[in-house]
């Protein structure tokens, strides 16, 4: 999760390296308090020190962050058929680990929900979004799933998420309504300063 918070930092560099895309210092700052937030969330204990686990989750960020990076460099382009085909691309990547014909029917359903609502429906909407926002402000708005998913949790299951878990979350939810409160101030005095002049 932690390596996962660092998404909007990655997507804002390669963005300015690899599209010239310069972030605002609002975005910027709120991409580091999620960051901080996030590592509030994860627990310490359960963390540990294998390499290959670290390595894995820095190549999903790096390949999410320039992911975003080139919907958004090709905005005018739909990239909805590349994203359909990179989910059936991970669907054949996973075959060989995976043992379908042991899954009971009720868990059936949940994984059916799962890719279709969940992975499906948000590869989309996420596709969607980064070709009208810039690719770090996707980024960031997409941080917001570390903390809503223990929210979800605690109102589907009861299972009360602990205190770090609030502040943390409040952390990331605050930097999100941030970013995109000063974004429209700035848009609206950018057009009152039009609609003067």
């Amino acid at each position: 999760m932690t390596i996962h918070a660092a998404i909007p930092f990655m997507t804002a560099t390669l963005a300015l390296v690899f599209a010239g895309e310069r972030e605002e210092w609002a975005t910027w700052a709120a991409s580091f308090t999620a960051l901080v937030g996030v590592m509030i969330i994860v627990n310490p204990q359960a963390s540990s020190d294998y390499l290959a686990g670290y390595a894995f989750a820095t190549t999903m960020a790096l390949s999410y962050a320039a992911m975003m990076v080139i919907i958004r460099k090709n905005r005018h382009a739909s990239m909805l058929p590349a994203a359909s085909l990179s989910a059936f691309l991970c669907a054949f990547v996973a075959l060989p680990f995976a043992q379908p014909m042991q899954v009971a029917a009720p868990v059936m359903l949940d994984l059916v929900l799962f890719g279709t609502v969940q992975f499906g429906l948000g590869l989309l909407l996420m596709t969607i979004g980064t070709r009208l926002i810039s690719a770090t402000r996707s980024a960031l708005i997409g941080s917001m799933e570390n903390p809503l998913a223990p929210l979800w949790v605690w109102l589907a299951f009861g299972e009360f998420p602990a205190w770090a878990t609030w502040a943390g979350g409040g952390l990331v939810m605050g930097a999100v309504i941030f970013d995109v409160l000063t974004k429209s101030k700035r848009r609206q005095k950018s057009v009152e300063a039009l609609a003067q002049g």
